[in-house]
């Protein structure tokens, strides 16, 4: 990472697998004879924007990732938002970062292209969030009849001007998506055309995704 790169994409890494009830964390897991992260790894590499690639892991694993990738890290840290303000600290102590799209080392079907038209996007929107219609019926403790259409789903990638998540984004906020931590004042896009980057979390995922990747 060079204090000239502008369009910066970070790569949350700092799992340990506890749910997925693996020795390895899950995103170093193989997959079709490839770590998980790898996948995530190449589809950045191959955006035609991004200056610079920023892997926020834990420091056990450093040495892996800089050998076989060539990448930037930084440590991880206890939770996942602990995790991304390491890495946003490191950004902006290390580049001079305009742009910069948060994606999950565990969802190894991410495409170039969709982080290309997230940064594109930043030319005219605050932020840009992954969102998904929800097509199952809702419900709620106590209450059967809930209108779906009045709500919706947010995963990774997430994109944000970086001068304004700086500002605002806190490691200790209970929060899930850093979207959720800007002023309500700032200007969001929602994809909802983004596809569905299925995540490893639990070991029945893995046949979906294996045969996902193969195709």
């Amino acid at each position: 990472m060079k204090q000239t790169d502008k369009n910066i994409i970070m790569v949350t890494a700092g799992g340990v697998g506890e749910r997925f009830g693996s020795s390895v964390p899950k995103q170093y897991i193989e997959v079709n004879g490839r770590k998980v992260i790898s996948y995530v790894i190449e589809a950045c590499k191959q955006s035609q924007l991004a200056d610079a690639i920023l892997i926020v892991a834990h420091p056990k694993y450093h040495d892996e990732l800089k050998a076989e990738f060539g990448v930037d890290v930084t440590a991880s840290g206890p939770e996942l938002n602990v995790t991304k303000r390491n890495g946003i600290d490191y950004i902006r102590e290390h580049s001079a970062c305009e742009k910069l799209i948060v994606a999950d080392a565990v969802r190894p079907a991410i495409e170039s292209r969709v982080l290309d038209k997230f940064f594109a996007l930043l030319d005219e929107y605050d932020a840009v969030a992954s969102a998904r219609k929800i097509t199952d019926s809702l419900g709620r403790y106590g209450e059967w009849i809930v209108n779906r259409e009045e709500y919706y789903t947010l995963s990774a990638p997430e994109a944000f001007r970086f001068d304004l998540l700086e500002r605002h984004f806190k490691a200790d906020s209970s929060l899930t998506e850093s979207i959720q931590q800007l002023p309500d004042t700032s200007k969001v896009y929602l994809d909802f055309d983004v596809p569905y980057y299925d995540k490893l979390t639990y070991p029945g995922d893995l046949i979906r995704i294996q045969h996902m990747l193969q195709k």
